[in-house]
């Protein structure tokens, strides 16, 4: 590639980590830092971050950054921005469930995929709870069902566990 940065900034670069670049040279220090090393809550790329960075060059390969080069890494920033935003706005259930993705996709390489048994939050449109959460069993059997607060997802006291349905909307009142 005549232009690699170009080319990555337009979406047709490749990347490699620096162990895996073999004919290219580097320009300079020697350990790199990838984006998923940042924090989640960095939006901002420091100066140590720039001169830890690496830019990868074939051998003879022409060092001149492309014009657009501040404006793409603007965009990268406010997109970066506009996630983390998003992911401050979702509910409770909503971080839940996707916490319970991930650790269910992990678990179900580890056990390659001899799960049968398992909870996924029962989320609202607005990221908050069902009244009504149940286990997930693939088996065909019925799943044990209780009632948690919409708001917090905490489990009401007094509700049964049951299989089948709790009847949550009588534990909801009594608790107002």
């Amino acid at each position: 590639e005549p232009r690699p940065l170009s080319a990555l900034i337009q979406g047709h670069g490749t990347c490699l980590p620096a162990s895996e670049a073999g004919g290219m040279r580097t320009e300079g220090p020697a350990d790199s830092v990838e984006p998923d090393d940042m924090p989640l809550e960095s939006t901002e790329i420091t100066q140590d971050h720039l001169l830890n960075h690496q830019l990868m060059f074939p051998i003879g390969q022409d060092k001149s950054i492309p014009r657009n080069s501040i404006t793409a890494y603007e965009n990268m920033k406010a997109k970066r921005i506009s996630e983390l935003k998003k992911w401050k706005e979702q509910g409770p259930c909503q971080k839940e469930l996707y916490r319970a993705l991930y650790k269910l996709v992990k678990a179900q390489q580890r056990s390659r995929g001899e799960i049968y048994k398992f909870y996924l939050p029962n989320c609202n449109k607005d990221g908050f709870y069902h009244s009504k959460q149940c286990e997930t069993l693939l088996d065909g059997e019925s799943a044990e069902c209780w009632c948690v607060y919409p708001k917090s997802g905490r489990r009401i006291p007094g509700s049964p566990e049951v299989k089948g349905d709790p009847e949550c909307q009588q534990y909801l009142s009594s608790q107002e």
